[in-house]
């Protein structure tokens, strides 16, 4: 991992994708609605989802795909 895990406690980019991130399993896990989920996920995110948001943007940025990563976080 390329950042700290206090680098990423301050970043609004990961705070939001790991939201995001975490809306989407808990949506995938209870067959929920994403809107819906998103309602559940609690500021700030736990650690994991700060980290999983890290691996996220590294992943699309070597694969050259960071436009979807680029949409703001809207709720």
């Amino acid at each position: 991992m390329s950042k700290s895990l206090e680098e990423l406690r301050w970043s609004h980019f990961h705070e939001q994708l790991g939201q995001k991130l975490c809306a989407a399993y808990i949506a995938q896990q209870q067959g929920i609605a994403l809107d819906s989920a998103l309602k559940k996920v609690t500021v700030p995110v736990g650690d994991l989802w700060l980290v999983m948001a890290e691996f996220a943007r590294k992943s699309c940025a070597e694969n050259g795909d960071v436009g979807d990563l680029a949409v703001p976080f809207q709720r």
